[in-house]
């Protein structure tokens, strides 16, 4: 008999009493593997975001008092803090997502407020934003004025620049308008103040251009003015307005006395002629003075130039007329005493 089926039997028969006992079942021990559970006191995690900010001047220096506001998309308002004297602040137990922060007050009466801006929060340890305030803008007044008069001028363009500067960054025109003057903000880097140079380009019609350059220091929030002054142009054609201040010591009417050889007791001019010359002509021995000669104490420029070359050409005819007739007068006497001599010698003849 082969004893192999029995033993085969026999083991099959007491696993099945071995996993029907109850005894079996309640030893059994927990499995190894299993995972072992958590510590029960930790507080369950929490969907919230945060922001912190961080305020400095341009210099880099803690900005305490600055006031910022967060909003959410629809312009409600969500929260708002205050920075502290480490110029820091921050917002918690947000939602997670976009806020819109605003900065409602600088906290000094020096620095200005950033732009609003919208910012992305997330769960998790707050963000850190660093924002830094511009120092306020200088206001500048720009004056261009006559300097006799004081009035203003339009029309003059001024280039403002920063001092020394090596390129045209940050330069700009400024043109005059009715009144003379031109406004606008200068932009401040430091506390104790930014140089700009003011140098006029054009100056208004019928003005000489001022050439010297105004330096000028634009503090934060400061009120500044910059006065140039320019001097009018003479136009060649303006007439003079001024007077001689000396009178003339001579008549510029007076007709001048010509120079002759008569005789001071009869005033007539001696004049002489050949007996070859024409009987209508008659040659007057003093000479009247040049007509571009001007007599002592004429007035410039007054016309009296003119007189008295008109005179001088009358005096002139009149004493060529005078001599014509001296000549005329010694000519008919010279044929009259011709005429009794030959009278006279028909008289010997007749008696001889």
């Amino acid at each position: 008999m082969n004893p192999r089926p029995l033993l085969l039997t026999a083991l099959a028969l007491t696993t099945a009493a071995v996993l029907a006992s109850p005894a079996a079942i309640a030893t059994a021990a927990p499995s190894p593997s299993g995972g072992a559970p958590k510590d029960q006191g930790a507080p369950a995690p929490t969907n919230k975001a945060g922001l912190r900010i961080v305020k400095t001047d341009p210099e880099g220096q803690p900005a305490p008092g600055a006031s910022f506001q967060l909003l959410e998309s629809a312009g409600k308002m969500l929260a708002e803090e205050t920075t502290g004297p480490d110029g820091t602040l921050a917002f918690t137990d947000l939602v997670p997502g976009v806020v819109r922060l605003k900065e409602i007050a600088s906290g000094s009466s020096l620095l200005g407020t950033v732009p609003d801006q919208d910012v992305v929060v997330a769960s998790g340890d707050p963000k850190v934003l660093a924002i830094t305030d511009p120092y306020k803008a200088a206001g500048l007044t720009l004056k261009v004025t006559d300097k006799a008069t004081g009035k203003g001028l339009a029309g003059a363009i001024v280039n403002i620049a920063p001092k020394d500067a090596k390129d045209a960054k940050g330069a700009f025109t400024l043109t005059t308008g009715p009144d003379g003057t031109a406004k606008a903000p200068l932009p401040v880097g430091k506390k104790t103040g930014s140089a700009y140079t003011a140098t006029e380009t054009k100056a208004s019609d019928g003005y000489r251009l001022e050439t010297t350059p105004v330096d000028v220091t634009a503090k934060p929030g400061a009120e500044i003015t910059v006065s140039l002054t320019n001097t009018a142009t003479i136009k060649p054609s303006e007439e003079l307005t001024g007077k001689p201040t000396a009178k003339p010591t001579g008549d510029p009417t007076a007709q001048p006395t010509p120079t002759s050889s008569s005789s001071a007791s009869t005033g007539e001019p001696t004049a002489t002629a050949s007996s070859s010359s024409s009987p209508d002509i008659g040659t007057a021995t003093s000479t009247p003075a040049a007509p571009d000669e001007k007599p002592e104490g004429s007035l410039a420029h007054t016309g009296a130039d003119s007189t008295n070359g008109w005179l001088l050409a009358v005096g002139g005819l009149l004493l060529a007329a005078g001599g014509g007739a001296v000549h005329a007068a010694r000519r008919r006497k010279s044929e009259e005493t011709d005429s009794e001599v030959d009278t006279g010698q028909h008289r010997r003849n007749d008696g001889n």
